[in-house]
C-alpha cells in the first residue's frame, strides 16, 4: 500500500518541482516546452532528495529546509538574471517610492511563496524517495536519459543557473 502513494508522490513531486524550477523561463509562445522540460537543477535537487531521504528522521527536517534555500536561490537567480537583478524595483514602473516599495513587496511574496512550495514539494520527493527501489528506478532513468542526451546529441535537459552565475561572479571580480 505505501508503494503506490509513494510512487505518485515521487512523480508529483518531480512535475510540479520542474515547473517551479523552471517558472522563471517561462515563454509565453511555447508554455509547455519552457515549464516541462527538465532541467539540470532539477536532477541537482533530485539527487539531494535522494540523500535526504536516506538520512535520519532528525535530520530530514533542516535538509529540507536547506534545500528549499537552495532551490528558492536557483529560482530568485534565474528570475534575476531573466529580468534583471532589479526586476522588483522596476515592477511597477519604478521612479516613486510607493511604486518600488509595492514592486520589492510583490516580489517578496513571489519568493516567500516559492520558498514554501519547495519546502512542501522537497517532502512530496523525499517521501516518494524513501524505498531503495523508488531511488534507483529514478538514477537509472536519469542515467538513461543523459545517456542518450550524449548518444543523440538533442537537448532532454535545459541548462543549469549555476554556470551562468558562476560568469557573472566571475566576470564582476575582475
Amino acid at each position: 500500500m505505501r508503494s503506490p502513494r509513494a510512487t505518485l508522490a515521487l512523480l508529483a513531486g518531480l512535475f510540479l518541482f520542474d515547473i517551479l524550477v523552471n517558472l522563471p523561463g517561462f515563454v509565453p509562445s511555447s508554455p509547455v516546452a519552457s515549464l516541462l522540460v527538465p532541467s539540470i537543477d532539477l536532477l541537482v535537487i533530485a539527487a539531494a532528495c535522494m540523500g535526504i531521504a536516506q538520512a535520519g528522521e532528525r535530520a530530514r527536517m533542516p535538509l529540507r529546509i536547506a534545500l528549499s534555500v537552495l532551490a528558492l536561490f536557483l529560482v530568485a537567480c534565474s528570475a534575476g538574471l531573466r529580468f534583471g537583478l532589479d526586476a522588483g524595483a522596476r515592477l511597477f514602473g519604478g521612479g516613486a517610492f510607493p511604486q518600488v516599495a509595492a514592486g520589492w513587496a510583490v516580489s517578496f511574496v513571489l519568493l516567500a511563496a516559492a520558498g514554501a512550495a519547495s519546502f512542501f514539494l522537497s517532502g512530496l520527493l523525499v517521501g516518494g524517495l524513501q524505498q531503495p527501489i523508488s531511488r534507483s528506478i529514478l538514477l537509472l532513468v536519469v542515467c538513461l536519459a543523459a545517456v542518450l542526451q550524449v548518444v543523440s546529441g538533442r537537448r532532454l535537459f535545459t541548462a543549469s543557473v549555476i554556470p551562468r552565475l558562476i560568469a557573472l561572479v566571475g566576470s564582476q571580480a575582475r
